[in-house]
């Protein structure tokens, strides 16, 4: 006893607890043209504030191999890219990423809305009738070769009765749940784990690409009204349409940046990478460009070799245009096809990815789309110095901010390291508390 009195007497009373330093979460964003990781620490202090601003402490950025060839890049490149990434973050935040949250936007993402019903087993409704009623849902919607990513409840009902958004504590004979369900190809995700994993990391969690681009590009507002998300990326067009009720649809669409700068190189005699530059430097749709200025853009010489050349800004734009006006008529297809039309039509579309800054590319959107369309951008993120965190990095900073909204068990158990001063004081409030008990009871 004496050894744990000196133990209490030796911590000073004014001293400030040092607590250990919340866990590091990061956050993997795997495309065509780069891989993004951006890591950082629950702050209470920034939850506080009314919009919850995430603080960045690292952030890695590699370029794919796939912009220099124009190809698909492979499995040892993938992860290579993925691997100096996370040390990047890593690096900067001073301190080791072991997992990490992963984004899926490839082939095959894809939503539908289904339907399930179970029996509620007690009087009242309770949190295992959830379950039996989610897992009814799925049972209805046979995914071979698929993986669920996510199961959202859009709407319950009891014996036929009228929707309700929480069923929990009512009673009822019968419980029925209609849900926005979205798989992914399974072989698809299991190279995206596999590559992580010969990086040297671990991937708690994959999120649609789409969705996670949602919670940091848009606002609450836009998501109750009802908003459509296009992600403008390299591989492909991720689309995530919401309602007043949650996620209402959300799939890839093949089609992006890959082929404008295939055409541009087919349509100016260059190589795949001359015309990327092009696109990056000059690029321009519809009507937002001088069409007459000349701007160099190399062309392969009869030899084979670039030598230097020039074109009208315009050649570019009406290169590019239909391209786009293409991929977005592709967008409002799709739409029509999931039911969002009429009441249902979106109030809004909002533009994140690369795509998303080519200039003309808003207005382009809203013409063919015939809804109002801003640009998207992340709300809410700083310590982000590694240039403007624009629209290509939503679905990063969306990750991250579906990981920090969402954390886990591991989160607790790693940050629970107490230091002597913790002991300490834990050892002066359990004596206190003995205590007080006893002179309240006796």
């Amino acid at each position: 006893m004496s050894a744990v009195l000196d133990l209490v007497d030796a911590v000073d009373d004014d001293m400030p607890l040092q607590r250990p330093s919340a866990p590091l979460v990061a956050a993997l964003d795997v495309g065509v043209s780069k891989t993004v990781c951006l890591a950082a620490r629950r702050d209470p202090v920034l939850e506080m504030h009314p919009d919850r601003p995430m603080r960045v402490l690292g952030v890695g950025v590699q370029t794919a191999p796939a912009v220099a060839s124009g190809k698909a890049a492979d499995f040892d490149a993938c992860a290579r890219a993925i691997q100096v990434a996370i040390e990047e973050a890593s690096c900067m935040a001073g301190a080791r990423i072991p997992r990490v949250v992963a984004s899926y936007s490839g082939p095959g993402l894809n939503a539908r809305i289904v339907r399930g019903a179970a029996r509620v087993r007690g009087k009242v409704i309770g949190e295992r009738d959830i379950d039996a009623v989610v897992q009814a849902a799925m049972q209805a919607a046979p995914a071979p070769q698929l993986t669920f990513l996510h199961v959202e409840p859009l709407r319950y009902s009891i014996d036929d009765g009228e929707p309700t958004a929480d069923p929990v504590g009512k009673t009822g004979g019968m419980l029925a749940l209609e849900a926005c369900v979205v798989t992914a190809p399974t072989a698809a995700l299991n190279a995206l784990k596999q590559c992580v994993q010969q990086a040297g990391v671990e991937i708690e969690e994959i999120v649609a690409g789409p969705k996670a681009a949602a919670f940091s590009a848009l606002t609450q507002e836009e998501r109750d009204a009802g908003a459509v998300l296009l992600d403008l990326g390299a591989g492909a067009v991720g689309v995530s349409a919401f309602s007043g009720e949650g996620l209402v649809h959300a799939e890839t669409i093949a089609a992006g940046g890959v082929r404008l700068t295939r055409d541009l190189a087919q349509r100016l005699e260059t190589t795949f990478a001359a015309a990327e530059r092009v696109k990056l430097a000059f690029g321009a749709v519809g009507g937002a460009c001088d069409p007459r200025e000349a701007v160099q853009t190399p062309r392969l010489g009869p030899d084979g070799r670039l030598e230097a050349s020039t074109t009208l800004r315009g050649v570019i734009a009406e290169t590019m245009t239909p391209r786009l006006a293409e991929m977005l008529l592709a967008v409002r297809d799709r739409l029509t096809r999931a039911g969002l039309t009429g009441e249902d039509t979106p109030k809004r579309v909002v533009l994140v990815g690369g795509g998303a800054l080519i200039p003309g590319a808003r207005d382009l959107a809203a013409e063919v789309l015939r809804l109002p369309v801003r640009i998207g951008r992340p709300f809410e993120l700083c310590g982000f110095d590694h240039g403007e965190a624009g629209p290509a990095y939503a679905v990063a900073a969306g990750l991250l901010r579906y990981r920090l909204d969402n954390p886990t068990l591991d989160d607790v158990e790693d940050n629970f390291q107490p230091t002597l001063a913790h002991a300490a004081a834990l050892m002066r409030n359990t004596a206190s508390g003995a205590w007080n008990w006893l002179r309240e009871n006796f």
